[in-house]
């Protein structure tokens, strides 16, 4: 019986150190330990063995069958090893034509490609660009631009608050920026005349969400500050952009529009590039699209941000840029944007 198991032993233990893949190794771990296996034929033979040769047999037998499980365990810990190893270092490549699919290049989203646009445009003018936070003071967001506290915009239903009752900080008034004037401060006191500053970004607002609204979008806005700045310049800007970003065909006007940071303000509508201006459900029947706000900085504004209104003015202007996006691609549902329809997406 001693000889059997030695034999068994060595037997398994070449035949391990052969073993080259994880499905061979499995085969012989059956052989050995599984039912009917030799160990397992092995041990019902104990019961014809003396009981004197048997106190000899059995320890053997639980040791060379410890030992060879321990053999086994170890090869299939090399060979993993090694097909991990290969795995690394193997390097392949799947045709198209294999496949049966085009190859798919990703590319930016058309609000990021405006954006970029946008961008460049103003460059020209020598406007530099800047960023200012997405969370922000009640104060940066609301009271330096002479948003009285009833003011409508200050609302619980029109901007999003943040509870800070379990955090120690300085202010209790924080919010998510309702648009993108809360670098106003920031600009006019980090800058010295004249200043041609541009700043675009997130903005968030409790609104429901139509064909032409949604409670989180991207602004644009610049500051232009200097000596005699004045409404002329505004017009001349907003015409530039207009003709610049959705061309000559598109029409803009000017309209008188109230914003406590501004004195005066105006809404700047351009005609809508639907409907050529006979009226549709983008523009609610108007044959209108309002695309910016803007006016002269109240004296105000510029006195908080260290600027004396006595020698300098300036203008602000923002503008909405899905709703430039959409006039510019021909898009109906400012929501189209932000679904995540890869397809759609992919035709600009």
């Amino acid at each position: 019986m001693e000889e059997k198991l030695k034999k068994i032993q060595q037997d398994f233990l070449n035949k391990t150190k052969d073993t080259k893949t994880l499905a061979q190794l499995d085969e012989l771990f059956i052989a050995l330990f599984g039912k009917n296996g030799q160990l397992d034929e092995l041990s019902k033979q104990f019961k014809d063995v003396p009981k004197d040769e048997l106190k000899k047999v059995g320890p053997l037998f639980n040791q060379i069958k410890q030992q060879l499980e321990i053999s086994i365990n170890e090869k299939r810990g090399t060979i993993r090893k090694q097909i991990y190893q290969s795995l690394q270092n193997e390097k392949f490549e799947i045709p198209s034509e294999r496949t049966g699919r085009k190859e798919k290049k990703g590319h930016l989203h058309p609000v990021t490609q405006f954006e970029e646009d946008i961008v460049k445009l103003f460059e020209k003018l020598g406007f530099v660009q800047t960023d200012a936070p997405q969370i922000d003071t009640d104060y940066n967001n609301f009271e330096v631009l002479n948003i009285p506290e009833n003011h409508p915009a200050r609302d619980l239903w029109d901007t999003f608050y943040i509870d800070t009752t379990n955090y120690k900080l300085q202010t209790n008034k924080l919010l998510l920026r309702t648009h993108t004037s809360n670098a106003q401060i920031r600009i006019l006191k980090n800058n010295k005349p004249p200043i041609r500053v541009m700043t675009l970004g997130r903005c968030f607002r409790y609104e429901n969400a139509d064909a032409r609204h949604e409670h989180t979008f991207e602004q644009f806005e610049i500051v232009y500050v200097d000596k005699d700045v004045s409404m002329t310049h505004l017009q001349y800007l907003s015409e530039y952009f207009f003709k610049s970003i959705l061309g000559k065909g598109i029409q803009a006007r000017l309209r008188p529009k109230y914003y406590p940071f501004v004195e005066p303000g105006v809404g700047v509508d351009a005609s809508c590039a639907f409907c050529k201006g006979k009226g549709c459900k983008v523009c609610a029947g108007t044959g209108w699209l309002e695309l910016a706000g803007a006016g002269m900085i109240h004296p105000g504004v510029l006195t908080r941000g260290g600027i004396d209104p006595d020698q300098y003015s300036g203008i602000a202007w923002g503008v909405g840029i899905e709703r430039m996006t959409m006039l510019k691609y021909g898009i109906e549902d400012l929501r189209s944007l932000k679904s995540g329809d890869l397809k759609f997406l992919g035709r600009f």
